[in-house]
């Protein structure tokens, strides 16, 4: 597996080259600020970019998409609600992405979750395929944009934002989602990485989405 993240923009956002050893087949999620950065962490890993990936279209997470998407020529992929709620309508998607779709990245799968709340169109990327990162055992990993974040919650008071509609997110397509364990690891849209199992115990707002 190659995973690299880079902390971009004025927000500190969390931006991630996520994809296959074997490949070396990559995508770029949430490329947020400092392209140039982004571009020489890609060479560096040996990345054969494939897509651009969006969690979601606010500022902090798109800011670099015109730059990585001409540099290496690659389809640009997010959530038609973005574009039509007018939270990201500065690009269309080269693919709109869905509840059940699948990116395939060499031997792994990246299966695609509508999970909004923070926004209308907000998305989680998760991947059983991975079951080791820096020498921990793991189910697999999720891609959470600002959904949920180490002991805490994406905002809902801003663009497109409700907060029952992103409990409910985080409760169904998480929380209870038979695919997905304790032991998966959450790389988020900012701060830290954590766990399910942890977030179900220690997040501040866990009375509301358990």
């Amino acid at each position: 597996m190659i995973l690299k993240k880079l902390v971009v923009g004025q927000l500190g956002t969390n931006s991630y080259i996520f994809g296959s050893s074997t490949t070396k087949e990559v995508v770029i999620i949430d490329p947020g600020g400092n392209p140039e950065s982004i571009i020489k962490a890609v060479e560096e890993v040996g990345g054969k970019p494939i897509a651009v990936l969006l969690t979601h279209g606010h500022f902090d997470h798109t800011l670099a998409v015109a730059k990585i998407k001409r540099y290496f020529d690659i389809p640009l992929m997010f959530n038609k609600k973005e574009c039509d709620s007018g939270i990201y309508s500065h690009k269309k998607a080269d693919k709109w992405l869905n509840e059940g779709d699948s990116i395939s990245i060499g031997e792994i799968t990246l299966h695609v979750l509508e999970t909004p709340g923070h926004s209308p169109g907000s998305l989680c990327f998760y991947t059983k395929d991975v079951k080791e990162y820096e020498g921990q055992n793991i189910d697999g990993i999720i891609f959470s944009g600002d959904l949920i974040f180490r002991r805490s919650i994406g905002r809902s008071d801003i663009g497109g934002g409700d907060s029952n509609v992103l409990f409910s997110s985080i409760k169904n397509k998480i929380m209870n989602n038979p695919d997905i364990t304790d032991n998966f690891l959450i790389f988020a849209g900012h701060m830290g990485d954590t766990s399910v199992g942890e977030e179900r115990q220690m997040n501040m707002f866990k009375n509301y989405f358990l």
